[in-house]
C-alpha cells in the first residue's frame, strides 16, 4: 500500500473538502483516496489506524495554513521515473511575455496547477557517466506535468511557495517595464491583477529578506 501522499493524491484529497457531507462519510472518503481501500476495508480498521492515516492527511492540509519557516526547496527531483531539475532562478530559464502571461493563470486554482506550475520550473535530466546532466530529448510541457503528478505534494508546494514569491517579483519588475512603454495595456492589466491575488499567497519567512534579480 502506498501511502505517499503525492500531488495528484492531494488533489483529490482537495476536491472531497468542498463536497457537501457529514464529517464521518468525509473522513472515510478521504481514507479511501490515500490508501486505495474500500469503504468496507476503511470502516473495518482499528481506530488507532483510522486515526494514524486521518492525522497524515491533516499534516498535508496544515502545509497551506503555516509559515514554513523551517522548509526549503529540493533542487533535484524523481517523478515517474524521470529525473528533473527545478529552476527557482528565472534569469536562466527565461519566458517570453506569452509565457508569463500562460503561468499567471495557475495562480487560480495553485491546487489544481500545481503539477503544471512544477512542470514549468522542471528541466529534464539524463544520466550520463559523468552522473545527472540537462537531457538532450525534448519533452512537452504536459509530458512534464503529468509526471509531475507523482511528486510527493509536500516537497512540491514547498517548492511552489519558494517559485511563486520569486515568479511574482518578476512580474512586477515587467509590469514596471511594460508600462513605461505603454506598448501592451491589456498585458499590464493581466500582469496586474496576477499580482494582487499572489499578494495572498503564504510565502516562508527565509523569503522575506530574499533578494531577487529579475
Amino acid at each position: 500500500m502506498n501511502m505517499k501522499i503525492t500531488i495528484e493524491k492531494f488533489q483529490n484529497l482537495f476536491s472531497i473538502i468542498n463536497i457537501e457531507m457529514n464529517e464521518v462519510d468525509r473522513s472515510i472518503l478521504l481514507l479511501k483516496v490515500l490508501t486505495g481501500k474500500t469503504e468496507q476495508e476503511v470502516e473495518n480498521m482499528s481506530i488507532k489506524k483510522f486515526n494514524k492515516l486521518s492525522n497524515k492527511i491533516n499534516d498535508a492540509f496544515k502545509l497551506m495554513n503555516n509559515k514554513l519557516e523551517n522548509e526549503k526547496p529540493v533542487n533535484i527531483v524523481k517523478c515517474n521515473g524521470h529525473w528533473y531539475k527545478l529552476n527557482y532562478n528565472l534569469n536562466k530559464k527565461p519566458m517570453n511575455a506569452g509565457k508569463y502571461v500562460e503561468t499567471t493563470n495557475f495562480n487560480q486554482d495553485v491546487i489544481g496547477n500545481l503539477h503544471k506550475i512544477m512542470a514549468t520550473m522542471a528541466t529534464p535530466l539524463e544520466w550520463s557517466w559523468k552522473g545527472l546532466r540537462v537531457s538532450k530529448k525534448e519533452r512537452e510541457h504536459s509530458e512534464i506535468a503529468e509526471d509531475m503528478l507523482q511528486m510527493e505534494f509536500s516537497k512540491a508546494y514547498h517548492s511552489m511557495v519558494f517559485f511563486w514569491a520569486v515568479f511574482t517579483e518578476s512580474i512586477k519588475s515587467m509590469t514596471i517595464s511594460i508600462m513605461e512603454d505603454q506598448k501592451n495595456p491589456e498585458l499590464n492589466t493581466q500582469l496586474q491583477n496576477f499580482i494582487k491575488i499572489s499578494d495572498g499567497l503564504i510565502t516562508a519567512k527565509w523569503f522575506q529578506n530574499l533578494k531577487t534579480s529579475v
